[in-house]
């Protein structure tokens, strides 16, 4: 009975049932688990919950772009800093989604209908099945596999100890083939809802993840004893290829104006027509679903700030390695910032404020300066001011972030795609996908990819080992078209390249004493700005043998003793 009724509160918050709906429903002494599965909607509402919950995040920069070397917001990231200390408690609450949709699978074969009425609603549940480990399997690494509902007296599978990465990550990859086998194209659901489409990119994302972690952490705590990363690598080239190949609705998103359509493309309400978005949340403020978008890029800065790092791995208009330094010895400030803007490649400009850009149509309000003097929430600590996601005729543009917007933040998109296959592809074949590569290219109205010495780079990306050119490239194109978006971090973690970072601090642009006289925090010999200085003697402290993985809960580790604490933790 106890169960019916934790069941039946389940339901309630799932569904949205009021208590009035409840007069409708059997005494529950006679409610059961299989009273519900019995229709197609009953499984559609049940899995539309997972659409809430497995992308909680409402603005794109604010919220995914932290942690890494491209921005700087407030303090030190602790992560990059390795201040991170073990964790207490347990990961109950990270489990929770991952046992919700067992239930589903437990449940959904008890449904009436035909399996062609409730194909795609599977196919979306082992989309979000696998999804959810992903984000396990990149914060935990091994971790255990469970494909049902596991009851309180279960000792059996409550004690298990963690299975291997490399089966989780091929448990992902069968869970996306099933979720491709089954789910509608995007031609049928849009691109608010799972399709196929959006199954074959994540799957190229796992992919490339899995097969790059194991390459680069060979031999370490952290990799998997005979692991193959080819292996991953072709399931991604292959992903990809279906994707590319086949009768998908997929593209680069472009009006046949590079100075503006990177730029728009992150910054759109309604992304339902553009091919390139595969998958993406929608805002409506007016039902109280909006989000502060416009608020964190066109009205506060909120103590973000993109950092020099980023800025100079952009290639000047010419498709060669640009000397961002030589500049910055001659322009200070805006003068610096509109030259790069007019050099370097469109992405650039499309990212950071330029003094004399629209920020807000309505308010008629313009990009004046970067506010590196400010107060906390005005303030931008190095210069560079993010812009991308920014839409000037918002209704939200250049007002608080109490004023709604409805940008929609993207979840999958194929540009990345592209970018996931050049990547997977050389690492197979030594071999560069130039055609790929050159779609990015073409929408920004850059020269056709072309692969450079390392040496022409001002100060040439140390990844801790030595990469070929070719691949140095890809990865600096991938950076540059994927800048801000969340996905910097996985990839320094995957590529095992905290020789990125570690014992650095991350710079601003070379600040103008004219334009701020009174600038009092440091700057380098190089006169830019310095803002860790004094919070990052050493630069930052990111601990190798430790910081890849996040630590098991201490609770967690008490509790079930065929558990192991990750390396260094």
């Amino acid at each position: 009975m106890k169960r019916y009724v934790v069941y039946l509160l389940f339901l309630m918050s799932v569904l949205g049932w009021s208590c009035e709906r409840l007069i409708d429903l059997k005494p529950l002494d006679q409610i059961s688990v299989d009273d519900y599965w019995k229709t197609p909607a009953d499984l559609q509402n049940y899995v539309k919950q997972f659409y809430q919950n497995f992308s909680p995040q409402t603005q794109m920069v604010a919220e995914l772009a932290v942690n890494s070397d491209d921005m700087v917001h407030g303090s030190p990231s602790a992560i990059l800093n390795g201040q991170r200390t073990a964790r207490t408690g347990s990961w109950q609450g990270e489990w929770a989604a991952i046992r919700h949709i067992n239930i589903f699978f437990d449940n959904y074969e008890k449904c009436e209908a035909e399996f062609s009425e409730i194909r795609h609603t599977v196919g979306e549940a082992h989309f979000f099945r696998a999804w959810y480990y992903f984000g396990l399997l990149k914060e935990y690494g091994d971790i255990p596999w469970y494909t049902s509902e596991i009851g309180l007296d279960d000792d059996q599978a409550l004690m298990r100890p963690r299975d291997p990465r490399t089966q989780v990550a091929d448990n992902i990859l069968a869970e996306l083939d099933k979720a491709i086998e089954f789910l509608d194209t995007r031609r049928s659901v849009g691109n608010t809802r799972i399709s196929k489409e959006a199954a074959l990119a994540l799957k190229t994302r796992v992919a490339l993840f899995e097969g790059s972690w194991q390459k680069y952490h060979a031999n370490t705590p952290f990799g998997t004893a005979g692991a193959d990363p080819q292996r991953y690598f072709q399931a991604c080239v292959s992903a990809a290829e279906e994707l590319m190949g086949g009768n998908y609705t997929r593209g680069i998103y472009t009006t046949g104006n590079p100075d503006d359509d990177y730029y728009r493309l992150f910054g759109l309400d309604n992304m339902n027509d553009v091919d390139e978005v595969l998958l993406y949340r929608a805002f409506n403020r007016n039902e109280g679903a909006g989000n502060a978008v416009q608020g964190y890029i066109t009205y506060d800065m909120n103590q973000k700030g993109i950092t020099w790092d980023l800025v100079s791995s952009y290639l000047g208009r010419d498709g060669k390695p640009y000397d961002y330094l030589e500049v910055g010895q001659i322009e200070k400030g805006n003068d610096f910032l509109l030259t790069i803007a007019a050099e370097c490649d469109r992405r650039l400009k499309s990212t950071i404020w330029i003094p004399g850009d629209l920020m807000a149509a309505e308010l008629e309000k313009y990009f004046d300066r970067p506010t590196i003097d400010a107060g906390a929430l005005q303030l931008n600590p190095t210069g560079f001011s993010v812009k991308k996601t920014a839409n000037p005729y918002s209704p939200a543009a250049g007002r608080p972030w109490s004023v709604q917007a409805e940008t929609g933040f993207i979840i999958l998109r194929y540009a990345e795609v592209l970018l996931n296959y050049a990547e997977a592809y050389y690492e197979l074949n030594q071999e560069v996908a130039y055609e790929a590569l050159n779609r990015l290219r073409e929408r920004a109205g850059m020269p056709a990819f072309e692969v450079h010495s390392q040496q022409l780079n001002e100060s040439p990306a140390n990844y801790g080992y030595e990469i070929p050119d070719a691949l140095y490239e890809i990865r600096r194109e991938r950076r540059v078209e994927m800048a801000l978006e969340g996905y910097r971090d996985e990839d320094y973690r995957r590529w095992a390249a905290h020789a990125l970072f570690r014992g650095q601090r991350p710079k601003g642009y070379p600040v103008s004493r004219e334009e701020f006289p009174a600038y009092s925090r440091p700057v380098d010999s190089n006169g830019l700005i310095d803002y860790y200085a004094d919070e990052l003697p050493e630069g930052y402290q990111f601990q190798p043998g430790r910081d890849y993985l996040s630590s098991i809960p201490l609770d967690e580790l008490t509790l079930n003793p065929n558990l192991v604490p990750n390396p260094g933790w």
